[in-house]
């Protein structure tokens, strides 16, 4: 087992979709509604969550200890819940931030959010992520490229090749985030 795999079960367990709105409340208390507009304004091309589905996970967020809520009165309105990430919300989201993913399938959803998360620690975490998730990205395309050179039949050859594209491709993709010098907004 990899060090990269430490405590990987205990981040398993989490729905990958608590994450973001970890992102959001490690920048600063933020009430639901204003939670799930800022993740559709800053990552909403990545990961569309729903008020109703990020409310949901505000509750289990808070039900296993990672955010608390303060209930705060509004003039004229009604009062709202203001969120805050708490130390140990704020462990397990370090512990996530940090490791890169193991399944290509995961690069769209989970690696992105996590790249959106690292910009917002600055440049040279962000490298950083990049370049571990390129090792990990290089370890597999040399495992798989043992596989396609001793496999067994055609539909085996098809299934590894194509694997081995999309991570070549993915390695290349990464290499070209470390080589530019900073990330440019749109």
């Amino acid at each position: 087992m990899t060090s990269h795999n430490i405590n990987a079960s205990k981040l398993k367990d989490r729905n990958p979709a608590e994450y973001p709105i970890l992102g959001i409340l490690a920048r600063g208390p933020a009430h639901g509604y204003e939670i799930s507009l800022r993740l559709n304004e800053e990552i909403g091309s990545i990961w569309r969550l729903g008020k109703s589905n990020t409310y949901a996970l505000l509750g289990r967020l808070e039900r296993d200890g990672l955010v608390s809520h303060e209930r705060v009165g509004q003039e004229n309105l009604p009062a709202k819940n203001i969120f805050n990430l708490t130390p140990k919300g704020m462990e397990v989201y370090k512990e996530w931030i940090n490791k890169p993913v193991w399944h290509i399938r995961d690069m769209r959803l989970e690696f992105l959010t996590k790249l959106w998360c690292a910009q917002q620690l600055g440049h040279q975490f962000e490298r950083s992520l990049i370049s571990e998730q390129l090792d990990v990205c290089r370890e597999k395309t040399h495992r798989l490229e043992a596989q396609v050179a001793s496999c067994r039949n055609e539909i085996e050859f098809r299934s590894l090749s194509f694997r081995l594209t999309m991570i070549r491709a993915t390695v290349a993709w990464l290499e070209g985030l470390l080589e530019r010098p900073k990330a440019n907004e749109c």
